[in-house]
């Protein structure tokens, strides 16, 4: 071949081929770090290249080291977007259909291509495989956690109609501060002072809301209220609360394993929680039965204790408080989120 350009994507696809073999495994390069994996990839690149006797801009070997990096250890063409600060929710719709959530707001990622269905399914289960989990027509969804802490949901036909499908919720490795959700508006200083006066009093505390209108972000600021001389558990669907208190136990559910055996609820962590000698426990999320277990904690000498809960809004409600002479007074609640 005579010296002169060479395609970057047949190049990407000979360096991907050479680095992860016959077999597609990349277990030689995951033990490698960070720089190490880099630098075997570009002199592999570089090999490449020199056996074609092909020449590349730079920057074309450096987009081709970087994509290839992230393919055969990484996410592939999603990596990018998990290390972007700005990028809160990554959403994958099958293939060719990826949007993020970016600072609050939905937006198609116009020009990212996953190359098939083949490759979203590739990413399904480089992400659950190390956690013991699996994702197939008996099990089709599954949720999990990566290393950096971020909850990932994963859903596959025949459930969804529109090809496997990857949510990832990141979150900020620095929690808000209590000063911050005020200078962004979420709250005015003085329901700030308010609530924080609650959490010191300890007063029970519920927070409600819509998905991703930022409840565990709250419970987060919350917390830090908190003494820190208190011991705290905290119990989580998937672990997201960055806590600042010293003396801070963190439990996480626990999903079946592939032989479907080996489940454990957040119901039974917030019972085993109450065995732990908790000032306070903080449940991430609840949604079912352990609801009535955390109102039981709250009312059995662990008060003080935060959660959240989805609801579409908290409008004055009604209700009926019947009391053992059989009269019935009606009073109004108001809930704040």
């Amino acid at each position: 071949m005579v010296v002169g350009t060479f395609d970057a994507s047949d190049l990407k696809v000979r360096v991907r081929t050479r680095l992860l073999g016959t077999d597609g495994s990349a277990t030689e390069l995951e033990r490698l770090s960070p720089p190490e994996r880099r630098l075997r990839v570009r002199s592999e690149v570089i090999a490449v290249l020199h056996e074609e006797r092909a020449i590349l801009p730079a920057s074309s070997v450096t987009d081709v080291v970087n994509q290839v990096s992230d393919e055969v250890v990484g996410l592939g063409p999603i990596e990018r977007l998990l290390k972007d600060p700005e990028v809160s929710e990554v959403m994958v719709n099958g293939a060719d259909d990826v949007y993020v959530e970016r600072k609050g707001r939905i937006e198609r990622m116009e020009g990212l291509f996953v190359e098939g269905e083949e490759q979203v399914f590739h990413l399904i289960e480089r992400i659950v495989a190390p956690l013991g989990l699996r994702v197939d027509e008996s099990m089709p969804f599954v949720d999990a956690r990566l290393a950096d802490g971020s909850r990932v949901n994963a859903i596959i036909p025949p459930l969804s109609l529109c090809g496997p499908v990857i949510t990832i919720r990141k979150f900020a490795l620095r929690p808000f501060t209590p000063d911050e959700l005020v200078q962004i508006g979420t709250l005015t200083a003085p329901m700030m002072e308010f609530l924080g006066a609650c959490v010191r009093a300890k007063a029970n505390i519920i927070v409600s809301g819509g998905t991703g209108s930022g409840k565990t972000s709250l419970l987060g600021v919350l917390s830090s209220f908190i003494p820190p001389v208190e011991r705290l558990v905290t119990i989580e669907d998937a672990a997201e609360l960055r806590l600042i208190q010293p003396h801070v136990v963190s439990l996480e559910a626990r999903p079946a394993n592939v032989e479907g055996a080996g489940e454990v609820t957040v119901r039974a962590l917030v019972r085993n929680a109450l065995r732990m000698r908790p000032d306070r426990i903080l449940v991430g999320e609840v949604r079912g039965g352990e609801a009535l277990d955390m109102l039981q904690a709250m009312n059995t000498g662990h008060e003080g204790s935060l959660s959240t809960a989805h609801a579409e809004s908290c409008e004055p409600c009604t209700f009926t408080i019947r009391l053992k002479d059989s009269q019935s007074h009606r009073a109004k609640g108001r809930g704040r989120a």
